[in-house]
């Protein structure tokens, strides 16, 4: 065999050990915690290579990468913000799960809110959103309501691509090539999609009500967690709230005037299922509590982490 012929299989060997196995492909495109064909062969050797079926190969939105200290970490270890999302989640999740409020149809739909603008309702919300998904038994879709500012789109790198807005005008858009993957398996994403002037409408409409009922009951562990608007600065929030099984308002601590939060729960037609985190407390006012710095209790005023009703806010 001449030397061209000999160079001839060899290159035709390569080939063969670079080409994609659809096994792979089937792999990088699987839903995240969807079970695939994870046992690979080398062609050269035998080697398997093994994907755990929680991983997420090629996810559309990268937490991992976003700023340092704005998230809590998947992985759930101690620090005070953890702490005191655990204490912020837990009543949400037995509403939703053990003791549904009456009357409440889906109270796995939980909306984050605020009365104004820049008390942390995003940060909230996305936090929560990983809190919750360190539960055993429990998957988060996140959805970026805040059309008109959609600030969760833009801090995900998102504001760009389709998302609820272009659901709702357009019905027959498969749900599923709207919704993004993230690096954390059991976290999904809904961007706000393409501004509409008559967002309000849309948010109101029988499309609207057609995706919660989808969203809300597709999956049995599954929270739906809506990033919303101020509800004093656009219409769209308490339509939305009319829709929801529950209300989370984020209250900046000594800046937000209990005045304005009153303001705010007149806009409801309820506020049975409405309740409050206090945002950007001092460490100094729960230091030594419990020994990370949070503090929990009913009623407005008890600090970043706190969990009150809505009657004891106005009193």
């Amino acid at each position: 065999m001449s030397t061209i012929e000999r160079a001839g299989e060899r290159l035709s060997a390569t080939r063969q050990a670079l080409s994609p196995d659809p096994r792979l492909s089937n792999a990088r495109n699987a839903s995240p915690g969807e079970a695939v064909d994870t046992e690979l062969e080398s062609p050269s050797a035998s080697v398997k290579v093994h994907l755990p079926p929680s991983t997420v190969v090629n996810p559309d939105i990268s937490l991992t990468s976003l700023e340092q200290g704005f998230l809590l970490s998947p992985e759930g270890g101690r620090s005070r913000t953890a702490e005191e999302f655990r204490i912020i989640k837990r009543p949400l999740l037995v509403n939703a799960f053990e003791k549904a409020p009456d009357g409440v149809k889906y109270p796995n739909l939980i909306m984050v809110t605020s009365s104004v603008q820049g008390e942390g309702k995003t940060f909230t919300s996305l936090n929560l959103a990983i809190s919750i998904t360190m539960e055993m038994d429990s998957t988060v879709l996140l959805i970026d309501a805040d059309v008109a500012r959609p600030g969760l789109s833009r801090r995900l790198n998102v504001r760009e691509r389709q998302g609820l807005i272009d659901r709702l005008v357009d019905e027959t858009i498969d749900l599923s090539q709207v919704l993004l993957k993230t690096d954390i398996p059991k976290l999904t994403v809904l961007p706000a999609g393409t501004a509409h002037k008559r967002s309000t409408e849309l948010l109101a409409s029988g499309s609207m009500r057609r995706l919660l009922s989808e969203v809300a009951s597709r999956y049995p562990d599954r929270i739906v967690l809506f990033d919303s608007p101020p509800v004093l600065e656009t219409t769209e929030a308490s339509v939305l709230a009319s829709l929801m099984g529950q209300v989370v308002i984020v209250v900046e601590h000594d800046s937000t005037a209990q005045g304005i939060v009153k303001e705010a729960l007149a806009h409801f037609e309820t506020t049975d299922n409405v309740v409050f985190v206090l945002n950007k407390c001092k460490v100094s006012l729960f230091s030594g509590q419990y020994g990370y710095g949070y503090g929990y209790g009913y009623g407005y005023g008890y600090g970043y982490g706190a969990y009150g009703d809505a009657d004891a806010a106005q009193k």
